[in-house]
């Protein structure tokens, strides 16, 4: 893995991303403040005066437009902009139609009405909200080399992402769809490692940014992309990883009735419960290491639909029949594609550096500057070699 600054263009930290707030459920009434001075109001690209610290901003739908309250203002819009007048400055969000606690966002809210709700998407500068992301996805009290290498990750998945959401108004949601973020970060380590990789991401070697996936727990050995998402991606292959087995979401268990489970495999698969071969390959079912299929039997039992359809927190998972009861017993949480979160923290405490980390669950990849990408794609392609092709597309 190679690391290369030095070639500034556009500052990395100018770049800002477009989030949509709370796109778990409806938001139909929220009331917005300012954060660190105040903000000013935009209503459809008009000034409507400045919001203090010392007051909120009531916003809902009237009708096709938005209606507004505050002590100083009062309009309709079809479009409202809240703007800190710091650069440090924010704004906090509270939906004020259901319970919840109020959140503090670093950059810029916009609203617009969207189905007799309101549309919240923030317009965040590009490293507050890796720091946010971090804050969301990794938990407190991890080595400072785990944050680094999450906050390369975050930033590296938000900038391939950014057409995620674009037919919806905005790039990325904060929920687990593309990445939890609930807002500024408050962690000095966080803050401190997403810092010191500022502007720097993953690149395959045509010099594209990479799918930087990552899930919580392997079970001791990552999957190939194309065994899960059918598209094979280089960077993205099966590895051995000892470090997570001892983590928290290392294994798991889930008991069903025999009747439960065969009944589970005929109707989803067309699974024949009377031939006595097949289903002694389902309830005695070991794997040596990953399958793609149950038993590797006929009809095939794909492990993915299984783990979908009973909600099991991995495909890699053991089978045995005791009586009326059979035990799935289960290694790992997540799709196992990409970076384990949990190996990767464990190596981070074993003195493994983030480079070293990053570079055991993503094959030939070079660490680079988020300004120099596009000097790099245009020497690339001088020497890319005839009939090479873009290189993978982006999924």
């Amino acid at each position: 893995m190679t690391a290369v600054r030095g070639f500034a263009q556009v500052p990395a930290a100018e770049r800002e991303v477009r989030i949509g707030l709370h796109r778990e459920r409806t938001v139909s009434q929220a009331l917005v403040m300012s954060h660190r001075g105040a903000c000013q109001v935009f209503a459809d690209g008009v000034r409507m005066g400045e919001l203090p610290a010392t007051d909120g901003l009531r916003i809902e739908p009237a009708g096709k437009a938005l209606s507004a309250r505050s002590l100083a203002m009062s309009f309709t819009a079809k479009r409202i902009e809240v703007v800190p007048v710091l650069a440090t400055g924010g704004f906090r969000l509270k939906a004020t139609d259901r319970k919840g606690s109020e959140r503090d966002y670093p950059g810029r809210l916009e609203v617009v009405p969207a189905n007799g709700a309101l549309m919240l998407v923030n317009r965040v500068p590009l490293e507050p909200y890796t720091a946010g992301v971090v804050s969301a996805e990794a938990g407190k009290e991890h080595h400072q080399e785990y944050y680094k290498l999450q906050a390369v990750s975050c930033r590296t998945y938000a900038l391939t992402n950014q057409r995620k959401h674009l037919p919806e108004g905005f790039e990325l949601c904060d929920g687990v769809h593309c990445q939890v973020y609930h807002g500024r970060n408050r962690n000095d380590s966080i803050g401190m490692a997403v810092d010191a990789t500022k502007g720097l991401v993953l690149v395959d070697s045509d010099i594209k940014l990479i799918h930087a996936t990552f899930h919580s727990n392997c079970g001791g050995e990552t999957m190939n992309a194309e065994d899960l998402w059918s598209k094979q991606e280089p960077y993205l292959r099966a590895t051995r990883d000892t470090f997570c087995l001892a983590a928290p979401h290392a294994t798991w268990e889930r008991s069903l009735s025999r009747r439960e489970w065969l009944g589970y495999l005929d109707r989803r698969f067309g699974f024949n419960p009377a031939d006595s071969g097949q289903v002694h390959a389902v309830l005695q079912y070991e794997p040596q290491c990953r399958d793609l299929y149950l038993g590797n039997t006929w009809p095939l039992l794909p492990l993915k639909h299984v783990r979908e359809d009973l909600k099991l927190k991995s495909t890699y998972f053991s089978v045995r029949a005791d009586g009326d009861r059979v035990l799935l017993r289960g290694r790992g949480f997540g799709h196992a594609v990409g970076l384990c979160q949990e190996g990767a923290m464990a190596m981070a405490k074993a003195g493994r550096t983030y480079t070293d980390i990053l570079h055991h669950y993503y094959s030939n990849v070079h660490l680079v500057d988020l300004s120099t990408l596009d000097f790099f794609r245009d020497e690339g392609d001088t020497l890319r070699p005839p009939g090479r092709g873009a290189g993978p597309q982006a999924r």
